[in-house]
């Protein structure tokens, strides 16, 4: 982050954003107070609403009741009796305004009298609104049910509803009734009717209205809060361009030199007090590192240079003691190369590899010139012996930090291991083998076994081949096999152009 920026930020920072805190906790207060105030006269409103319909159907219940305990129901299958209740059913529907029916029934649902003259003799099927039982007085056994069939729509009388707010029904089960509108976003209070605890009272208002006044002040705010921070980040913008500048100067220069690693370039700075001092240090500074990098530079390269000689000579005596050519290695280093880049690895690392390489065998310096040079095949013992330089050749190494030397320490530690598991020194298998071993195992194993050794002859190529093939998956790994054959011609070209000389 560029000092300028960070300069800004400070101002920001002590100024606006408490600022900006201050207004946005006064909103959210204000916000909060609105909302309770707004929600508080909702529930007031539908308690009072609640309570109003409670009595209306606590007044139906009751009168239902008054009217099932009356000495006509005794009487209900008296003859004509259905006709004077019919009646009498009738009449107190219209003295209560009410939008449904009262329905007698006996115990098979059939209707017996009704304030609906139309339905007597019929089967009643709907869901009542209020059932109240009609015991004898004789013998106290139910002979009937006064049932209503009430709509919702009797609710209305009570309900206050506006644009902005109204009421309506909710049901245990989820549907909804006597919505007149959806609003988009809106603010709602509920209550649970006592006497039908089954539908719930909702009364909801439009968010818009509500907070209308909420919504005034939030845009006065939102202008406040924009105006003040576009002044305070006016004064920033000019304290940081103007007051800083030499600083943004220096501080530009030096991320461009990093950046371009141009030691050449200066800072101008014409002051006369401390920053054109620093300015005239930095300048010096400058010059001074730029000398400096580039004698470290040469001295990097000749270090660098002479560390990949002395590996590839390392490499090349452990190879000379088992009277093998100084080709071997080089053979050895190209084939691995050539497998890396196309097995995916960048230039850098394969060519680094090729270097690492001729390091593979260089525990064999530690193994006695009888084992080593051993004309015939290995005993036992013989055998434990030389499997041992794989162990050296990494204790050898594994203490450098040199990227190099590393790598060579993992050529010299894998190259042995064997793609099923069965190679030494560790048994590993698969991936778990470095990448940079299972590479050196396969050029090592292909250059070997196409040149002369104290204990055998060359192998011509289609036994070369036979065996490569019959090894994929056992011994190395697949896609590595895969690699050589599809490269082959490469392989023999590199072959050629480095084979041994003969004497």
């Amino acid at each position: 982050m560029s000092f300028k920026l960070k300069t800004i930020l400070l101002f920001l920072g002590i100024s606006l954003i408490p600022y900006a805190l201050t207004m946005l906790l006064l909103g959210n207060s204000f916000r909060h107070e609105q909302y309770n105030a707004i929600t508080q006269e909702m529930n007031t409103q539908l308690r009072l609403t609640a309570e109003r319909i409670n009595q209306h159907l606590s007044t139906l219940r009751s009168d239902m009741s008054f009217i099932a305990k009356s000495d006509m129901m005794n009487d209900i299958y008296t003859k004509d009796l259905d006709r004077r209740i019919s009646n009498m059913l009738l009449a107190k529907k219209n003295d209560m305004k009410m939008e449904g029916d009262f329905y007698l029934v006996n115990e098979e649902n059939t209707i017996i009298a009704s304030s609906d003259f139309s339905s007597i003799a019929k089967k009643e099927t709907r869901k009542p609104f209020f059932i109240v039982p009609i015991v004898s007085s004789f013998n106290q056994q139910q002979i009937g049910k006064l049932i209503v069939i009430y709509s919702l729509k009797n609710f209305k009388p009570f309900f206050s509803n506006s644009l902005q707010r109204h009421y309506y029904i909710s049901h245990r089960d989820g549907t909804i009734s006597l919505r007149p509108s959806v609003f988009e976003e809106s603010l709602k209070v509920s209550r649970s009717l006592a006497v039908k605890p089954d539908l719930k009272l909702i009364l909801e208002e439009d968010k818009a209205f509500a907070y209308r006044l909420l919504y005034k002040y939030e845009q006065w705010f939102i202008l406040l809060l924009i105006a003040g921070a576009f002044f305070i980040s006016a004064a920033a913008y000019y304290v940081a361009t103007e007051l800083i500048r030499p600083v943004i100067t220096l501080s530009d220069t030096a991320k461009q030199i990093t950046r371009t690693q141009d030691y050449t370039q200066q800072v101008a700075i014409d002051r006369d007090d401390e920053i054109g001092q620093l300015s005239d240090a930095f300048n010096t500074m400058i010059s001074g590192i730029g000398h400096a990098l580039g004698e470290i530079t040469a001295l990097n390269k000749e270090i660098e240079d002479t560390q990949r000689e002395v590996v590839f000579t390392m490499g090349a005596i452990g190879e000379s003691r088992s009277k093998e050519t100084g080709n071997h290695v080089k053979r050895v280093a190209e084939y691995t190369k050539l497998l890396a880049l196309h097995y995916g690895l960048n230039e850098n690392e394969a060519e680094m590899l090729k270097q690492a390489s001729p390091m593979h065998d260089i525990g064999k310096v530690a193994i006695p010139d009888a084992v080593l040079n051993k004309p015939g095949r290995f005993d036992e013992e013989e055998r434990r012996i030389m499997d041992t330089h794989a162990a050296l050749g990494y204790e050898m190494l594994k203490y450098s930090n040199k990227s190099l030397l590393m790598m060579a320490a993992t050529v010299a530690y894998e190259h042995h291991e064997k793609w099923d598991g069965s190679g030494y020194p560790r048994g590993l298998s698969g991936e778990n083998i470095h990448i940079y071993g299972r590479i050196t195992a396969l050029a090592d194993v292909f250059d070997a076994l196409g040149s002369d050794r104290v204990y055998k002859k060359a192998w011509n190529d289609e036994s070369i081949f036979t065996l490569f093939r019959e090894e994929r998956g056992k011994h190395f790994d697949p896609a590595l096999i895969d690699i050589f054959f599809d490269h082959l011609n490469d392989f023999l070209a590199i072959r050629n152009q480095l084979k041994d000389v003969e004497v």
